[in-house]
């Protein structure tokens, strides 16, 4: 099997026995931010906001001169090029850098330049529909910033794996914010709705195009406060994200959304986004 391409600090290299030094402050400390850039037919999906989404991570945890989104896009470009598959997706990474040898040992910020990685990996089959918990929100307070400080999505993910779950959606208070690695959309009296963005959620590059898409096939969308029991209520509910599209959920805590099945508007939804998938 040939090696996977990958990208580190300026090398094109395999992504097998490639190695990160030790005191990587992403190693140490989870001092970083990434995405997740879907690509279809060799064409990537969303890639200027995915790529802005990434700026913006490092500038709100303060790294400078890593490179700009023109550098990233080119990164991106060569890396689907090398890519064995025509659907993959493209994972990118910058950290606050490498403590220079000699220097303390500390978490303070770093006079180092930004350690850049990326690689592909094929888009997982996402199934055709899928089970939820709910679980209390417990990560930091800047969760728009894609940062790879991620051990409360690890550990609400695998709670989800432990009751036969495919996410964790998350709540602070009675306000349902996002799922752990998704956003949330429900259907509840007869409108979608989705919570509103802010420095708890992330803002999804397919939350953003399924909102657009669904507007203009004259399907109103309310973007406000989605409370745990109008969730527990909702006709219908669906996740998005860029390696899951539109994933319909049919339970959630072992009970029943709505009859149990994909309900219409999900199916629509999921139908609008494959479509402009196909169409790249």
């Amino acid at each position: 099997m040939n090696d996977r391409p990958a990208y580190f600090n300026g090398e094109w290299r395999g992504l097998s026995g490639l190695a990160v030094p030790a005191l990587d402050h992403g190693f140490l400390f989870g001092d970083g931010v990434y995405d997740i850039i879907p690509v279809f037919h060799r064409t990537p999906r969303g890639l200027q906001h995915h790529l802005q989404r990434m700026r913006d991570s490092l500038a709100g945890i303060g790294i400078a001169d890593a490179p700009g989104v023109d550098a990233l896009r080119a990164i991106c470009a060569e890396l689907t090029a090398r890519s064995a598959e025509d659907d993959h997706f493209v994972y990118l990474q910058v950290t606050r850098g490498t403590i220079p040898d000699g220097a303390p040992f500390r978490k303070q910020f770093l006079d180092a330049p930004p350690t850049v990685f990326g690689m592909t990996q094929p888009l997982p089959e996402p199934p055709d529909s899928g089970a939820a918990i709910t679980r209390r929100d417990r990560r930091w307070g800047r969760c728009n910033l894609k940062t790879t400080m991620l051990i409360e999505t690890v550990l609400a993910t695998q709670d989800a794996v432990d009751h036969g779950a495919v996410e964790a959606i998350l709540y602070r208070g009675e306000k349902v914010t996002e799922g752990a690695t998704s956003n949330v959309f429900a259907v509840v009296d007869g409108a979608v709705r989705t919570p509103p963005l802010s420095r708890r959620i992330l803002p999804g590059v397919t939350r953003r195009l399924l909102l657009q898409l669904l507007r203009d096939a004259g399907i109103e969308v309310h973007e406000g406060a989605l409370r745990l029991q109008e969730l527990r209520g909702a006709a219908e509910v669906w996740l998005t994200g860029s390696t899951r599209g539109v994933l319909p959920v049919v339970r959630v805590n072992g009970q029943p959304v709505g009859d149990g099945a994909v309900g219409p508007t999900t199916a629509r939804a999921r139908a609008l986004y494959r479509e402009y998938c196909a169409g790249l």
